[in-house]
């Protein structure tokens, strides 16, 4: 899967190239820190003409990609397919800023 990753400040753009394939045959995972993206399609075709000749086409396919999205705030995660391209928008989790603070003495 042929992929793009863009910055864009506080969120990323992932955009993966899926032609040949219908929405439905695209599944998106995410486990723990680990996006998964794959996709499988099968398409089978079949010719008959008078003359008992028989032509038979079948073609297979199946892709499958991860990705580590420790930095991503994972709830807020959306997907688009468009033209064979799918998009993800992975938004930045903040950073935490470590506290600064005075610790008194007793």
């Amino acid at each position: 899967i042929r992929t793009d990753i863009l910055d864009q400040g506080d969120k990323f753009l992932l955009q993966a190239e899926l032609p040949g394939f219908d929405k439905e045959d695209i599944k998106i995972d995410l486990n723990g820190d680990t996006l998964s993206i794959s996709a499988e399609h099968k398409a089978e075709s079949e010719e008959k003409k008078e003359d008992g000749y028989v032509r038979r086409e079948r073609r297979y396919g199946s892709f499958a990609r991860s990705f580590d999205v420790s930095g991503i705030d994972t709830s807020a995660i959306s997907a688009a397919y468009n033209d064979g391209v799918l998009t993800l928008t992975l938004p930045k989790r903040p950073e935490l800023v470590p506290e600064n603070r005075q610790i008194a003495i007793q």
